[in-house]
């Protein structure tokens, strides 16, 4: 009996032994899960091996990306963003009108320096004329946009049908403070062309006189000059400065298609129709030429017409359009009807 335990006691002796290498296997095995205390080494001893590896301000590329979002949040903190009347598109603005309108001083005067002997006389008939149209566009869009009342804005029920009652109003406080200070000047010169700067600065030369002749496609010039002034797109140029020219171009070719929309809406509203807006464009296609798509990308600060014509025929834009002319022009169609030619 002794022996026979003796034995047994052997061989249990024998099957316990392996117990020290499974378990050694079994922290390798799960060593990316759990690591032994053993296998740990001290926080300080790595810092000290591996600092340089974690200093983030070490590598220029992490300095200039926390660089640039910090100035982003700081550019988004200190400037107002804004909702774009007509076309309800969200923008980021640097400047405040006061600032605008200093602006738009400076640059309309550099520009009548340099047609300082080309006015035409105000009391001239085409600066009679041009005057008269910018005086109905000008009201329109004081009327359409609240300016007078806002509880009276055509132009704003009629671009905010389907908007949520909470989304953000369109801004028009820049346009508040510009009452008696529009100011429209026509020059002699050749193009066929008008500008405009902030604060209701707007010249128009003769050329353009030349070449458009209904009133019509007189006041679309002038309401796309104005559609830059209610965008504030001059605003908007200023915080593209430091863009490429490629990409700067195709910053103001936007600007000018939003410019032909808010334009459109601003004839039917003063009682244009808005199809001399499409004519207006058909006969730049002719003044401009045909270049190609590489010049308007790279030289061009206005997109080819075509391209401008392609925006310009969406349907909700002429429907829109067509509107506010039915409703500007139904009052002067009650008085030619009942006061002006009476039926007997």
């Amino acid at each position: 009996m002794s022996r026979l335990w003796c034995a047994l006691s052997q061989m249990l002796r024998r099957c316990r032994a392996p117990a020290a290498p499974q378990r050694l296997l079994h922290w390798c095995s799960s060593a990316s899960r759990v690591t032994p205390a053993l296998l740990r080494r001290p926080a300080s001893t790595m810092a000290r091996q591996f600092g340089r590896q974690y200093r983030w301000y070490d590598d220029p590329r992490k300095v200039a990306a926390a660089m640039a979002i910090g100035l982003s949040a700081a550019m988004m903190a200190t400037c107002d963003r804004e909702v774009v009347p007509c076309t309800n598109r969200s923008h980021l603005v640097v400047l405040s009108p006061k600032e605008e309108r200093d602006l738009g001083e400076s640059l309309f005067a550099e520009e009548m320096a340099k047609h300082r002997h080309k006015t035409v006389d105000p009391c001239h008939p085409d600066s009679v004329r041009v005057r008269r149209i910018a005086e109905r566009i000008i009201h329109a869009a004081n009327r359409g946009l609240g300016v007078y009342n806002s509880r009276d804005a055509p132009m704003l029920r009629v671009t905010q049908k389907g908007n949520k009652p909470w989304a953000p109003q369109p801004h028009t406080r820049h346009l508040h403070g510009l009452n008696g200070s529009w100011e429209l000047v026509l020059a002699t010169h050749g193009n066929a062309t008008a500008g405009s700067a902030p604060g209701g600065k707007i010249i128009v030369f003769t050329g353009l006189l030349d070449w458009y002749k209904t009133d019509g496609e007189i006041a679309f010039a002038l309401a796309h000059e104005v559609g830059h002034l209610i965008a504030r797109h001059q605003a908007d140029i200023m915080s593209r400065l430091w863009l490429p020219a490629i990409l700067r171009r195709r910053f103001l070719h936007r600007k000018e298609i939003e410019a032909d929309r808010i334009g459109t809406l601003l004839l039917g509203a003063a009682g244009f129709h808005p199809l001399n807006a499409l004519a207006f464009i058909g006969k730049a296609t002719e003044i401009v030429g045909d270049y190609t798509l590489r010049r308007e990308i790279l030289e061009a600060d206005h997109p080819h017409p075509k391209r401008r014509l392609w925006h310009l025929s969406n349907a909700n834009t002429m429907e829109e359009a067509l509107e506010l002319y039915r409703e500007a022009t139904a009052m002067d169609k009650v008085i030619e009807k009942y006061f002006v030619n009476p039926t007997m």
